[in-house]
């Protein structure tokens, strides 16, 4: 499952494209670590982290730029007092497939495979964010949720990582304008 890296905030242009597998990885190790106390020593700093979008391939960071969508809902859940309890529950859930607490150390991001399309991102967004609340109790940031949404890297040893995590299978079926002219036939 591929992503897409950017230098920082303020940069549009891709760095590369990596497995979602590799940003797991390099967020568990320490290869961020010293970004990140630093970073949760002053917030501001936060702007100069590298960052991804996880939910697919960009030759442009925005929603025009989307090359490519991989399913991929990434729940941002935020003012947590202890995000690891939150962790925990995730880990119970088969169809999480990551979380991990963010560079503030109050929040925590949370990667879910769908069976959704570029299609229906928003109405996929909202049932799994729906889904997510009613599971767990914990609400999503509601600024963030555009499919071309980036998210921080971050440094968390105990990031949950589930390889083997069930996709979540939307009910809702949107038809597109492609669908109901072939349906006219």
């Amino acid at each position: 499952m591929k992503v897409t890296m950017f230098k920082g905030l303020w940069h549009t242009k891709p760095t590369e494209f990596i497995d979602m597998s590799e940003i797991i990885q390099m967020i568990k190790s320490d290869k961020w670590k010293q970004k990140i106390e630093d970073c949760r020593k002053n917030l501001k700093k936060k702007d100069y982290l590298p960052c991804f979008t996880p939910t697919g391939i960009f030759n442009h960071r925005s929603i025009a730029g989307m090359e490519q969508y991989n399913g991929v809902i990434c729940l941002d859940i935020d003012n947590l007092e202890d995000p690891e309890t939150l962790k925990e529950k995730c880990s119970k859930l088969p169809y999480v497939m990551c979380a991990f607490v963010t560079p503030s150390s109050k929040g925590l991001k949370v990667i879910i495979v769908t069976n959704g399309k570029r299609e229906n991102y928003r109405e996929v967004e909202e049932f799994v964010a729906q889904k997510f609340l009613e599971d767990t109790g914990a609400k999503r940031d509601n600024g963030c949720k555009d499919i071309a949404r980036i998210q921080f890297i971050s440094h968390d040893p105990l990031l949950f990582f589930n390889d083997n995590s069930a996709i979540l299978e939307i009910p809702i079926l949107v038809t597109t304008e492609e669908d109901k002219q072939l349906e006219m036939f």
